[in-house]
């Protein structure tokens, strides 16, 4: 009669701490959704392009934070790394942003704008700084990889897996800048948004 009970008892301690090992490797931070999960959910979600996408292992639970834009609206998103639910979210209008300057612009009497004329060479250098975002924002429109098809070439240049990417500028070119965990180092990769070439990798050797 005890050897009956062997087996199935052997097998109910083989299941718990299975269960074990999962709920602690959870509980390291290792999210059970990827990141391009959490980047299809949120662009399907809020109909807008991820800019930005981190994972957070800093918590109790591993978290996404996701920067998105459709145009028109910025959002700020925390996920849950495992359940995909929307801890934080933030709008702001991204046309607002460039109201401020075009007002500014439009007041002052006759008088003050014959003052601006005068002195429309010194200002004129400073001013041309501020149109930047816009400048950037097209830039992004006019890009011929998306975000999966860098994250896709980084991982099969160097490995790993990705922990951060950001669509930015250098010198005018649309670029994505990537980086990655890899199993002896961390990988800073550059990847033209044009052409999809890689500009730079940058190694961040971990000592022993």
């Amino acid at each position: 009669m005890k050897k009956r009970w062997i087996i199935p008892v052997t097998i109910a301690v083989i299941v718990v701490a299975v269960f074990g090992l999962y709920r602690m490797r959870a509980s390291a931070g290792e999210p059970e959704m990827t990141m391009e999960q959490a980047r299809q959910q949120a662009e399907k979600q809020y109909s807008a392009t991820v800019t930005e996408i981190e994972l957070d292992r800093s918590g109790s639970e591993p978290r996404y934070e996701i920067d998105l834009e459709n145009g028109e609206t910025r959002y700020d998103l925390i996920l849950n790394g495992n359940t995909g639910e929307v801890i934080n979210l933030k709008e702001s209008n991204i046309q607002s942003t460039l109201m401020p300057e075009i007002t500014d612009k439009g007041e002052g009497s006759a008088d003050d704008k014959q003052q601006e004329d005068s002195s429309e060479t010194d200002t004129k250098q400073p001013a041309d700084k501020n149109t930047t975002p816009p400048q950037k924002q097209a830039s992004q429109a006019e890009v011929k990889i998306t975000m999966d098809e860098a994250i896709k070439i980084a991982t099969e240049e160097v490995g790993g897996s990705v922990t951060d990417s950001e669509f930015d500028e250098e010198d005018g070119l649309p670029v994505y800048e990537l980086e990655l965990q890899t199993a002896d180092d961390e990988a800073d990769v550059v990847i033209n948004a044009q052409s999809g070439e890689i500009i730079t990798i940058t190694y961040d050797r971990e000592d022993d």
